[in-house]
C-alpha cells in the first residue's frame, strides 16, 4: 500500500481529501520512527505538522494546572492524528506524546501544506 492510500483509506480525518492532495500530502510527508519510551513531542514546543500514526501506539500525557504528576489521558493508534488542534489553533503543543511501542512510524505533514489543503 501506498503512502497515498494509507492517507485516503485508513485516516478518517483526511478522508475528505481528493487523490490529488493526498498524493501532495504523502510526497511532502516526513517518515520518522521511534522505539518505546522515546518522547515524540513535547508539551509546551512548537508543533511542525500533523502527525499521523502509520504503525505503533503512542500516549497522549498532560499536567494538570494543580498537579505535580502527569496524566495519561489517551491512547492512539494507526489512523490516529495529533497536532491538528495546535496548527489551527496557532498554538504550543498541548500535551506531551510518548511512544508506547517499537518500531512506531508517524508520517509528519508539513504544517502549511496541512493548511492549505484544509482550506
Amino acid at each position: 500500500m501506498t503512502v497515498t492510500e494509507f492517507l485516503q483509506k485508513h485516516v478518517p480525518f483526511l478522508a475528505g481529501l481528493t487523490e490529488a492532495q493526498a498524493k501532495s500530502m504523502a510526497v511532502k510527508a516526513e517518515q520518522k520512527r521511534f522505539k518505546k519510551g522515546q518522547t515524540v513531542l513535547f508539551k509546551g514546543v512548537s508543533v511542525e505538522g500533523l502527525h499521523v500514526m502509520a504503525m505503533g501506539k503512542v500516549s497522549v500525557h498532560v499536567k494538570p494546572e494543580k498537579s505535580k504528576d502527569w496524566v495519561k489521558v489517551a491512547e492512539l493508534g494507526v489512523g490516529d492524528v495529533f497536532g491538528e488542534m495546535s496548527i489551527v489553533e496557532f498554538a504550543m503543543a498541548g500535551a506531551t506524546i510518548k511512544c508506547e511501542s517499537d518500531d512506531t512510524l508517524i508520517f509528519v505533514i508539513p504544517q502549511d501544506l496541512f493548511t492549505e489543503m484544509m482550506d
